[in-house]
């Protein structure tokens, strides 16, 4: 669920704006192997802090261009450094550094609901998805919930350890909450 207030959005036509990801915002990749559960997260710390944005409103429609939030591989931590260059290899960092999510269209379907429609790249592949949002009246948007991938959508192949007695599973969950200030 992704919850922001467009009570401050133009009323139809273009606007460009400048938005900041404050301090407080959290962002966690989570899995499961046949054994364990893992949880990489994110300093939020190495995200740029402000962005310029502009977007397009037409009715209940909101079209965004350059609303990308990037995030540099390297900043994943999940917690030991095993993991971590599993992890890393999973996602190909070597050949592919970053991962990013691009929020590219909100249709409101009410005060309170609308869908967003967020475009993800991992490992040079990009893949579509759309999300419930939760619209609020406040000085803040905050962006949060969880985003449900299969790995194999990316091109990505799990990772097997010791002669393959532990297989990462195929679906990880990208769990964000993410505060910014208009």
């Amino acid at each position: 669920m992704l919850c922001l207030s467009i009570t401050t959005m133009a009323q139809n036509g273009s606007e460009k704006r400048t938005v900041q990801i404050l301090a407080d915002s959290e962002l966690t990749i989570t899995g499961d192997t046949n054994i364990n559960k893992f949880l990489c997260g994110f300093d939020t710390k190495r995200l740029e802090r402000s962005k310029e944005i502009t977007f397009t409103r037409d009715n209940n429609n909101i079209k965004f261009q350059n609303a990308i939030l990037t995030l540099n591989n390297q900043g994943f931590d999940c917690g030991n450094r095993a993991i971590n260059k599993d992890f890393h290899a999973l996602l190909r960092t070597d050949e592919y550094p970053n991962i990013s999510l691009e929020i590219t269209e909100l249709t409101v379907q009410n005060e309170t609901q609308a869908l967003a429609k967020v475009k993800i790249t991992i490992a040079g592949k990009h893949k579509n998805y759309t999300l419930p949002v939760k619209i609020v009246d406040s000085p803040v948007d905050c962006f949060t919930g969880t985003l449900k991938l299969d790995i194999n959508d990316f091109g990505l192949k799990p990772p097997k350890k010791m002669f393959g007695l532990i297989v990462v599973k195929e679906d990880i969950e990208i769990n964000f909450n993410l505060t910014i200030k208009k």
